[in-house]
């Protein structure tokens, strides 16, 4: 009888043997460590045998050059995702598994939208509230938010009310604090502007506590935030509130102190926001930044921690960024048609990692979707071909992905 223990799945499926922490790889206990051995060694536990990740190449394996072998790296091609989590799929279908393939080299997918069935009164804004895994929208749009402004939208499409804030009449885009939050600020808390030139409010994770103003920035003239707020998530900006103002400021607030900066005047309004994760073989000259649409020019804004500004005009309008994360699906605001349109997490899965911007106007059968990519050389904003199935696109506001389902999209 041969005893197994601390087995890759692989191995495990493949019968097994005899192995302890002491035979060093020597999968037979003969001495010699050689590559058929290898389906009982798995170095980083990332569930990805080392045979596979090269360890017994001559010199070993390593694929992002930072000399730790592939082995023994928990994240081989250094794209922000660990190899444990991209496994050996090729989300791209370009021939290269996921775990040593920094981009997606393949052609966006079809995307297939689903109109959710619930309906909504004039939504504008949507993020995901992941403390009830459900979607937060504002609604009520021009009539004040009576009788509210927020909704949560539950898993059968029910609307449940998430805060008695009402008497917004202008555009209300949103913010919510995820668990991945570098400054610890409580997962759910949302983050709004309140029409008055400056001013942001700030709303508890279940929705009882309004901090009305909760900051007021500092100076006149700094613009509504009626476009820009994200929860920044990749530590780069500390976790803090960054927001984008119609006058085109770019301002960071400490989520403990309130202190708030500015990091930009660029002076022309902001729409979309988001801070890209500092990985440059993925993001090129992105990396590391906040990155802001700017509708009105055509042109999309790379702004650096000590304000530097680059404009980039890649022949969209932009009206909302996102990222594609992993298993989450993708929900938006579709205007004209006061709708929620959702796509699941497998229609986006090729796209995993990259940038999402959005296009209010839609040209009719196309998506208003474009995949942002660095291909190594050059920033490419490629359009996501829309399925001849979907539900027909009307006007993008605001986009997010979540972990969440609603009615049709699960």
């Amino acid at each position: 009888m041969r005893l197994c223990t601390g087995l890759t799945l692989l191995a495990a499926l493949a019968g097994g043997c005899k192995r302890s922490a002491s035979n060093n790889g020597d999968g037979g206990s003969d001495g010699l460590v050689l590559p058929s051995d290898s389906a009982f060694d798995d170095l980083d536990g990332d569930g990805i045998p080392d045979v596979t990740e090269g360890r017994y190449d001559m010199p070993s394996r390593d694929t992002d050059g930072d000399g730790v072998p592939d082995a023994k790296d928990s994240d081989s091609d250094d794209d922000g995702m660990t190899d444990a989590m991209e496994g050996l799929d090729d989300w791209d279908k370009d021939g290269v598994p996921n775990y040593i393939d920094p981009r997606n080299d393949g052609p966006p997918p079809m995307i297939k939208f689903v109109g959710i069935s619930t309906p909504f009164n004039t939504p504008i804004g949507i993020d995901f509230h992941e403390n009830t895994t459900s979607l937060v929208v504002s609604v009520n749009y021009g009539t004040g938010g009576v009788p509210q402004n927020f909704e949560r939208i539950l898993l059968d499409g029910m609307h449940a009310q998430f805060s008695t804030y009402s008497g917004l009449t202008d555009e209300v885009k949103i913010a919510t604090a995820r668990s991945n939050n570098p400054a610890g600020i409580p997962v759910g808390t949302l983050f709004t502007g309140n029409g008055i030139d400056g001013q942001i409010v700030k709303i508890s994770p279940e929705g009882t506590v309004i901090t009305n103003p909760w900051v007021d920035l500092p100076m006149a003239d700094n613009g509504l935030m009626r476009g820009s707020l994200y929860v920044d998530r990749t530590g780069i900006y500390g976790g803090d509130l960054i927001v984008g103002t119609t006058l085109g400021e770019v301002w960071r607030i400490n989520p403990t102190t309130t202190a708030a900066s500015r990091i930009a005047a660029i002076g022309v309004h902001l729409e979309g926001l988001i801070t890209v994760p500092n990985i440059p073989v993925r993001y090129g000259p992105l990396s590391g930044k906040i990155i802001a649409g700017a509708e009105a020019e055509g042109l999309l804004w790379a702004i650096d921690v000590q304000g530097n500004t680059t404009s980039y005009n890649l022949g969209i309008a932009v009206e909302d960024i996102d990222l594609v994360t992993p298993k989450e699906n993708f929900f938006g605001i579709n205007y004209g048609t006061s709708r929620l349109l959702g796509a699941t997490a497998k229609n986006m899965e090729p796209m995993i990692g990259d940038i999402i911007l959005t296009q209010e106007n839609v040209t009719p059968g196309t998506s208003g979707l474009f995949r942002l990519q660095w291909n190594g050389t050059a920033l490419q904003a490629v359009a996501i071909p829309l399925d001849p199935a979907s539900i027909t696109v009307g006007q993008w506001e605001h986009v997010t992905m979540a972990g969440a389902g609603v009615g049709e999209i699960q």
